[in-house]
């Protein structure tokens, strides 16, 4: 099983790799730069080189950048869809080299229509200009267009066949903020009919909800302590199709502490040995 926490860059890319020692994972995830401002520097070379060499000696996989916050594709704000459009590629060159990954979350212009969304999606990413060596992933949310899992895997197949268009990431409270109960069975199996295939999701964000089911209210919370609890995911993990997908956890921290104790809860739970 490959499994990790969201780290911090503070300090620099390399504090990633101090977390990663410390908390003994095997993936990872982080944000380029500070997600909620449009500047952005380029990474130092060096620090790139060191950064590679420890993952690859840490056989560290998937290494994961998280977009910035900032980034609204589908804005009714032109200024802000250049804007977008603009930091994206500045992300995903720092990102070259460096990550597997690149998960993005599509956001919406809620007066449009999916189809009029998703035209304007294609049109945004036709006018990228892109190293194709990192794989974008689309998250669903947690409300909006993209809560639907139907609607998430349209916007993705509509721009499969763009090379740097990867496949999906699901994140669990966002799952059950949306209406989808992974507490049951029959939850479960929705999911994994509205994803077509599985080996189209990548990536899973595992997080527990500090709102209710159908919320659509997005805030996440520590493993099995949140309304999906652990027999949700003792529910979620029956069904073997999510086994096989790496994990990163989004949970809230104070420090290193608070992930050490939900990686804890999350392999007790995977193993089996929960209860």
């Amino acid at each position: 099983m490959r499994i990790g926490v969201h780290n911090s860059t503070n300090g620099g890319l390399l504090n990633v790799i101090k977390e990663i020692e410390f908390l003994k994972t095997n993936a990872t995830q982080f944000f380029i730069h500070s997600p909620r401002i449009w500047d952005i520097k380029e990474i130092d070379e060096n620090e790139k080189k060191i950064f590679k060499d420890s993952i690859k000696k840490l056989d560290i996989f998937p290494v994961v950048v998280h977009s910035s916050y900032l980034i609204n594709p589908l804005s009714k704000n032109i200024e802000t869809v250049e804007k977008s459009k603009k930091l994206l590629e500045s992300e995903l060159k720092n990102s070259a080299g460096i990550s597997d990954y690149y998960v993005l979350h599509i956001k919406e212009n809620r007066d449009e229509t999916l189809d009029e969304n998703i035209k304007k999606l294609i049109n945004f990413f036709e006018k990228l200009k892109l190293n194709n060596s990192v794989k974008i992933l689309f998250e669903n949310s947690a409300s909006g267009l993209t809560s639907d899992i139907k609607n998430l895997f349209k916007f993705y197949n509509s721009l499969k066949d763009y090379s740097p268009v990867y496949g999906l990431c699901l994140d669990t409270a966002h799952i059950y903020e949306s209406g989808y109960d992974i507490k049951t069975k029959d939850g479960v199996e929705r999911i994994l009919e509205n994803l077509k295939e599985i080996s189209n999701l990548k990536l899973i964000h595992l997080n527990d909800s500090k709102t209710e089911l159908s919320s659509h209210t997005d805030r996440h919370f520590h493993i099995g302590r949140g309304k999906i609890g652990i027999d949700g995911f003792k529910n979620f993990f029956e069904f073997k199709e999510f086994r096989e997908i790496p994990l990163i956890l989004e949970t809230p921290k104070k420090d290193l502490k608070d992930d050490l104790n939900n990686l804890k809860i999350v392999n007790k739970i995977i193993r089996g040995k929960y209860g």
